[in-house]
């Protein structure tokens, strides 16, 4: 019998519970597909590495001698050790007017288990057949339309080189592959290029050496110790750089893709969840109070209260089901979508959506939980009643003056139809809490992800438009002298052109080390302007250096601290500078000196390692400077920054469109839901006083807007206590990004507010439609005699 009133009861209710359901469906939807996606993501990690076994460091070098690297091979930990030759080189593709960029490796002439192999995809490895074959980054050849067995021209080492492409292979080592400065992959703009060992020893004077090594540790070793170790017996020969797998920056990028996510994972479905708990909190206390002469007589026929108890627990438990149904589905939907948006974003052999049984389950099991905790009020409302009390209708609620009412120079300034929304709000306090509660999380969610995009944008033109302004960024093979620049100024379509002399090295106070580079501009430079924390312009000393915030902060100096610079290649005497002032930029660890003072500190007269280039905007004026700069060998890269950012801006917009749309809806699914459901609440509660109002003369249009009263009110207090709460969240996540490589801004807009308001009042309006629709279509007679 009581399974059969409980069907009914879901019958009755569908339309109350349809909002509850969707709020949870989208919570575990959520959970679900953020939970897959993050095991999708994380299996396929595995997978590729193992495959491609990938290495546990790199050591980058200026040139070491093979037979110096028995003496690391020997060390304590080291599993494999594998010397390489890398080089970056500049790509002349016969297509394309402008100059590329790309990384050569040297890999063995014949096939073999190498650390960070690479995957063929299309073609074949290295035949032997000629010296001059050449495998390809995937990404790339597709961006550029080549493929195996079309011919190609490197400039490497001062040479132009022809190359066979044989075959195209993607790599783990690359599963994020960035360009020089870039923030996003941009394939058709950067590739990869392996080459045969012989062929790259010939190229770069390279026999007997290499200038990179790659290795895998044993387990449990320390790793840190063991790279200071190496780094210690390198010395002699310059060691740029030595990074361990956690750092490198394609693993960087997706290890902190795949921690975020499964952050995301279980914050963003918990607030969904928590709202549908406790809507259906209030359907449930309501349902109970509304039933209480019936449960009355269920006792009174012996039913146990553990029977009607469980009764009630089974409603709420129905409402889990469903909701775990659908989310289940939404779940793999969206599986498959952030799959397919993380494949663009990442290179993997195999990333799939899979199914996985255990979230699928787990959801499930929160899905009750939530419903469950949502429902024992109302049941445990039930428990406490005895049968002779609840045979009886529940007495009047006691309908004394609100505290709005002590207050009669406001509360006489108001009308009937505001006074009697007031009263129903403040009488019925829970079911308003919670109205507010959900409105407000709504709205702090849609404000998060609003700012986001205010804050990506801003980021993206302070940073890359404002601190740095040039359109191409040139690095030389070797320093140069001012009879260099003076060229580049000549070249047709650079309107200027600005030296930068770069140096890497390890910046040191006390025990804070921290390996860097300073970046030596001239005193008038307009094409790098760093900032103050203000935001304004700061000219770069001509004594010191100028330290970003950040980096001061892990070296722990302050503007007139004196710190140490141990340069990493050359004359590597440290000299001992001073902190000149301290700038705030928002990508990397910046350092800035006059490139004068920098020279001398070097013991050059005058050198440069790169250009900044601005160019005429005309039309054609950037394709004659690009047939230009590939006639010059001594170019080692050019970096079009202009392409840069509009790829950076493009990747951007479209995860932002994705992004905005989303948070919309799932703000909107929690306004409306949560609004729908409390009004229908309302007005079953309130139904016979409706129908005296419709009976005394008010049209349904009036009554309507009595109701319409209480849920906006509730509504826009919410979402005005939601505006704070969401630029809170952006706070928070602020601190889950790495500052060392970003420092996101918190910035916010007019607009946010705006379209936060907007969207609140437009999806509480369109519940209150649903609402007015059934207030229309209301048997006003059969509602005077309803008894309660």
């Amino acid at each position: 019998m009581l399974d059969r009133k409980l069907a009914r009861d879901l019958l009755q209710s569908r339309g109350l519970l349809l909002a509850i359901v969707s709020i949870m469906t989208l919570g575990i939807g959520l959970f679900v597909g953020m939970q897959s996606t993050y095991h999708s993501l994380s299996e396929a990690k595995q997978r590729y590495y193992a495959n491609c076994r990938v290495a546990d460091f790199w050591v980058d070098l200026k040139k070491l001698p093979l037979a110096e690297v028995d003496a690391v091979r020997r060390m304590e930990g080291i599993r494999q050790l594998q010397p390489r030759i890398q080089f970056a080189a500049t790509v002349d593709l016969d297509n394309r007017v402008k100059p590329l960029n790309g990384l050569v490796i040297a890999m063995p002439e014949r096939r073999q288990p190498v650390l960070n192999d690479v995957m063929m995809v299309r073609g074949s490895y290295f035949t032997g057949r000629r010296e001059n074959e050449v495998v390809i980054n995937d990404k790339f050849a597709a961006a550029n339309r080549i493929s195996p067995g079309d011919w190609i021209h490197l400039l490497m080492n001062d040479r132009r080189q022809e190359f066979f492409v044989v075959g195209t292979a993607i790599s783990a080592e690359f599963t994020y592959l960035l360009g020089p400065g870039a923030l996003t992959p941009d394939p058709e703009n950067f590739g990869v290029f392996y080459v045969p060992q012989r062929f790259a020893e010939d190229a770069y004077d390279f026999s007997g050496a290499a200038n990179q090594l790659v290795g895998a540790v044993a387990p449990e070793t320390n790793l840190d110790r063991l790279l200071d170790d190496i780094e210690l017996e390198l010395d002699p020969y310059g060691v740029f750089s030595a990074t361990p797998l956690k750092d490198y920056t394609s693993n960087y990028y997706i290890s902190n893709e795949i921690e975020q996510l499964a952050t995301f994972a279980t914050f963003l479905p918990s607030v969904f969840l928590a709202v549908a708990a406790l809507v259906l909190n209030v359907l449930m206390t309501r349902l109970a109070r509304q039933q209480r002469v019936v449960v009355g007589t269920f006792k009174a026929i012996g039913y146990s209260d553990w029977t009607l108890f469980l009764h009630f627990l089974k409603y709420g438990a129905a409402v889990g089901i469903a909701g775990a149904i659908g989310g289940s589905a939404l779940g793999m939907l969206l599986t498959q979508g952030m799959t397919a948006q993380y494949q663009t974003l990442f290179q993997f052999p195999d990333l799939r959506a899979e199914f996985f049984l255990g979230t699928h389950l787990t959801g499930l099991a929160v899905s009750l939980v939530c419903s469950i905790l949502g429902s024992l009020y109302g049941a445990r409302s039930m428990l406490i009643l005895k049968p002779v009390e609840a045979m009886r209708s529940e007495p009047p609620k006691h309908s004394g003056r609100i505290w709005l009412e002590h207050f009669p120079w406001i509360w006489n300034q108001l009308s009937s139809p505001w006074r009697a929304a007031l009263r129903g709000m403040m009488r019925n306090r829970v079911r308003t809490g919670v109205a507010i509660f959900a409105s407000m999380t709504g709205a702090s969610i849609l404000v998060a992800g609003l700012m986001m995009y205010e804050a990506t944008d801003y980021f993206i033109r302070v940073q890359f438009e404002e601190i740095i302004r040039s359109d191409v960024d040139l690095s030389f093979k070797e320093v140069v002298d001012q009879a260099a620049i003076n060229e580049l100024r000549r070249l047709p379509g650079a309107d200027l052109a600005e030296p930068t002399f770069n140096v890497a090295c390890t910046l040191e106070n006390g025990v804070h080390k921290k390996r860097s580079g300073v970046l030596g501009i001239i005193p008038s430079a307009s094409l790098t302007s760093p900032r103050n924390q203000a935001g304004e312009p700061i000219k770069v000393p001509e004594v010191g250096l100028t330290l970003d915030r950040q980096l001061a902060e892990i070296l722990d100096v302050g503007r007139g601290d004196l710190l140490v610079l141990r340069p990493v290649q050359g004359d590597q005497t440290p000299k001992t500078v001073p902190v000149a002032q301290i700038c705030d930029g928002m990508f990397g660890l910046s350092c800035y000196a006059d490139i004068h003072y920098l020279n001398q500190l070097r013991g050059e007269e005058f050198a440069a390692s790169g250009a900044q280039l601005k160019v005429n905007p005309a039309p054609g004026k950037i394709d004659q400077l690009y047939r230009e700069l590939k006639r010059m060998p001594a170019i080692e890269s050019v970096n079009a920054r202009i392409d840069m950012i509009r790829n950076m801006r493009d990747t951007f917009v479209q995860a932002q469109l994705v992004m905005i749309f989303s948070i919309v809806l799932f703000a909107g699914i929690i306004f409306f839901g949560s609004v729908l459901n409390a009004t229908l609440i309302n007005l079953s509660e309130r139904e016979r006083e409706a129908a005296t109002l419709g009976a005394i003369g008010y049209t349904r249009w009036e009554i309507g807007a009595m109701f319409l009263r209480e849920s906006m009110l509730a509504n826009v207090i919410g979402t005005l206590l939601g505006f704070p709460l969401g630029y809170q969240l952006v706070v928070l996540m602020t601190y889950t990004i790495d500052k060392d490589l970003v420092r996101f801004p918190v910035v916010t807009a007019t607009w946010i507010y705006v379209a936060g308001c907007v969207a609140s009042v437009s999806f509480a309006l369109l519940a209150h439609a649903v609402v007015q629709r059934r207030i229309n279509t209301m048997n006003l007679l059969d509602a005077l005699q309803v008894k309660e």
